[in-house]
C-alpha cells in the first residue's frame, strides 16, 4: 500500500470508517432484526440504511481524517527516503507544500465535521443536546501545536517525529472527547 500511493486513503477507510461503524453494524443486524438478518431477509443495505448506521458513518469521519493526518506528518518525515527506496506516497507523488496542506485540511476538516455532527446526532431531541458535541473543540490547543509544526514554513524531515505521535495524541484526545459528547445522558 506504501508502494502504491494508497495509505492516506486506506487509514483513512479502514482505521477511521470500518473501525468506527463495524461495532453498529454488528448490533444493528443482530438486535430487533436479528431473526429476519440471520435468515437474509434484512439484507446489508438495511443494515446501512438504519439511523444508527448512518449516524456512526458521520461520526466516523473525523476519526478517519485524524488518523489519516498521522500519516500524512508520517509520509512528509519520511519523503526523502520513500524516494529513494520507490515508495509512491502522496508526499513523494504531489510534493511538501501538497502534503502539509493535506495535513491542515485532515486536521482542520476533523474539527469543521463537528457542525454537521451537532445537527445529525442528537440522541435526545434537547437543543442543549447539540452544544455537547462541540466538547472535542477542547483538544484545538493541542492540534495548533501539531499544525504550526507542519504549516507551511514548518519542521522538516527527523524534526517531524514528535509531531507524528503528537497527531496520535490530538486524535486520541478528540476521540475521547467525541466519546464523552456522545454519551447518552449528558
Amino acid at each position: 500500500i506504501g508502494y502504491s500511493g494508497l495509505g492516506d486513503l486506506f487509514v483513512f477507510l479502514y482505521f477511521g470508517l470500518v473501525a468506527t461503524v463495524t461495532i453498529p453494524y454488528i448490533y444493528i443486524a443482530s438486535s430487533t432484526n436479528a431473526s429476519r438478518f440471520a435468515e437474509n431477509q434484512m439484507t446489508v443495505m438495511e443494515v446501512m440504511c438504519h439511523e444508527l448506521f448512518i449516524k456512526s458513518l458521520v461520526a466516523a469521519i473525523p476519526v478517519g481524517l485524524l488518523g489519516t493526518g498521522i500519516i500524512a506528518v508520517n509520509n512528509l518525515r519520511d519523503r526523502a527516503t520513500d524516494v529513494r527506496v520507490g515508495k509512491n506516497t502522496l508526499a513523494v507523488r504531489f510534493g511538501e507544500a501538497f502534503t502539509r496542506m493535506e495535513y491542515m485540511t485532515l486536521i482542520l476538516g476533523s474539527y469543521l465535521m463537528l457542525v454537521p455532527l451537532s445537527s445529525i446526532l442528537t440522541i435526545q431531541e434537547d437543543d442543549a443536546r447539540n452544544i455537547w458535541i462541540f466538547l472535542p473543540i477542547c483538544s484545538l490547543p493541542t492540534a495548533l501545536t501539531q499544525l504550526k509544526a507542519m504549516g507551511f514554513g514548518g519542521k522538516d524531515g527527523a524534526a517531524l517525529n514528535e509531531h507524528v505521535g503528537g497527531t496520535a495524541k490530538v486524535q486520541l484526545l478528540f476521540c475521547v472527547l467525541l466519546v464523552v459528547a456522545l454519551r447518552p445522558g449528558l
